[in-house]
């Protein structure tokens, strides 16, 4: 290969780097001068007094193997094994009052042909105020959905 395409590849390069480089950048400008909210508050669902307590949602799989399913809720990392909770869910979905600010962890057990699984998920439960959309404070739950269904 002769030096001057070398010295033309190496400049095509630079240019393609520099390209990108303002590529990013320009993409970078524009997502921080737009805000992109896929949450839609309503003033309705909010509480004005600052609750200690919120529904943790947690999903199961019902179905002809598993009636029931035996549950434990943890407080922290499902490691660390502090139980908030233990019950027996008959339902697809289950509402538990826990406190709120807590990151949460569920353990679910179910039966597959003589087997036991367990299956886990967390989600940190959070209660959020919010302050321009509404006429009066307002406090708002985000997260806590722990999905502990099984997979197909």
């Amino acid at each position: 290969m002769k030096m001057t395409a070398v010295h033309d590849l190496i400049g095509k390069s630079s240019g393609l780097k520099r390209g990108i480089f303002f590529l990013i950048l320009l993409l970078a400008v524009i997502s921080c001068e737009r805000k992109f909210d896929f949450f839609e508050f309503d003033c309705e669902d909010c509480y004005q007094e600052k609750p200690d307590y919120g529904p943790l949602i947690i999903y199961f799989s019902i179905d002809d193997e598993n009636d029931f399913v035996l549950y434990t809720i943890y407080k922290g990392d499902f490691e660390d094994c502090v139980v908030e909770y233990a019950d027996t869910a008959f339902f697809k979905e289950e509402q538990i009052d826990v406190p709120v600010d807590e990151y949460y962890s569920v353990e679910a057990r179910y039966v597959r042909g003589g087997d036991t699984i367990h299956v886990v998920d967390g989600d940190r439960f959070n209660l959020k105020r919010e302050n321009s959309e509404c006429d009066k404070k307002c406090y708002y739950f985000k997260g806590g959905i722990i999905d502990v269904r099984l997979r197909k």
